[in-house]
């Protein structure tokens, strides 16, 4: 694979939190998102991932161990997260953005500790002490490390249903050539999985489904670029990598997507993941749990084509079954 500008995470160089070292860090919100600028993807994890599809294509980055994780790109042809007021343009602001210029980095040791983006903005000037004189997180910084504990928890929620994406060997490379806040263009790869027989895999587990549909669909339009970008009379923005691949096994290939999808295990799944059951999702209720599993179900039947036989098991129109998701 080539190796093109911006290929690294490109949040800026972190440190892991230390009193010694950040004591004297003062914090204060930016007005606007100037801080992003430069960034042409943003890392994002698997529960927000279905939220900002509606906005940008949400794809894959490559890590340096080897690893992959889902990434939302912030520029695509005629359209750009940031206005010329560097103000977000979009309705959900994913969390990284939200959180920044905080996170969470891991160690060798394999544990992960609270880091922060010290060259940030948000550092400079007039601000609020994040660590007190004793060394301890002051209230402000309390606050802040209550907002990242589940966005760190999702984000390592993600990380199986990566190495579940990669053992199915699906995701292929893709090179965009995107303009800088400064006019200059630079080149990035990042990975996409445009077969869409996929999702169809009924060993797939219901929450890389799910990814994989949101994915998709958030890409089509990349994908139909993609099919007449070689021809050089057409400028696209996105152009396959070259990769050089076995012929396909045709044999297996046929088996994975005719497999048909047990409709009835695929709610049993989403009951014992979300703790409801079938009489709640036949229900009239309305509680969160069964609102997430519903529309996990919605879903997942949509990318499988088996819509009218959930609307069968859960009693239900599918018109009714399509407004969940």
């Amino acid at each position: 694979m080539s190796t093109p500008e911006n290929n690294q995470r490109n949040t800026g160089r972190s440190e892991v939190l230390s009193p010694e070292r950040h004591g004297s860090l003062r914090f204060h919100k930016a007005n606007n998102f100037a801080f992003a600028a430069e960034w042409l993807y943003v890392p994002v994890h698997y529960k927000e991932a279905g939220r900002l599809a509606r906005q940008f294509p949400v794809l894959f980055y490559p890590l340096p161990s080897g690893g992959v994780m889902p990434c939302m790109l912030l520029k695509t042809k005629g359209k750009y997260a940031l206005s010329a007021q560097m103000n977000w343009q979009g309705s959900v602001l994913p969390d990284v953005m939200r959180l920044y210029p905080f996170g969470f980095s891991k160690l060798e040791n394999g544990l992960t500790s609270l880091a922060l983006y010290p060259a940030a903005p948000h550092f400079s000037g007039k601000g609020e002490k994040i660590i007190t004189s004793k060394g301890k997180p002051t209230q402000r910084m309390r606050g802040i490390i209550k907002q990242l504990m589940p966005v760190e928890k999702a984000f390592e929620q993600t990380q199986p249903l990566m190495k579940e994406l990669l053992a199915l060997k699906v995701l292929q490379p893709m090179t965009f050539s995107l303009r800088r806040g400064d006019g200059k263009r630079s080149r990035i790869t990042l990975l996409a999985c445009p077969d869409f027989s996929v999702i169809k895999n009924k060993s797939l587990s219901s929450d890389l489904r799910t990814l994989l549909y949101i994915h998709q669909q958030s890409c089509r339009s990349l994908f139909k670029q993609i099919k007449t970008a070689d021809t050089p009379e057409q400028s696209a923005e996105a152009r396959p990598a070259t990769v050089k691949n076995k012929p396909a096994d045709k044999s297996a290939a046929k088996s994975k997507t005719s497999d048909a999808v047990d409709v009835k295990d695929m709610i049993k799944s989403a009951c014992d993941r979300f703790g409801v059951s079938l009489d709640d999702l036949r229900s009239r209720k309305r509680s969160d749990a069964i609102k997430r599993a519903r529309e996990a179900l919605a879903t997942d039947a949509s990318a499988c084509d088996c819509l009218p036989e959930l609307a069968i098991q859960l009693e239900r129109s599918v018109d009714t079954i399509k407004k969940w998701v």
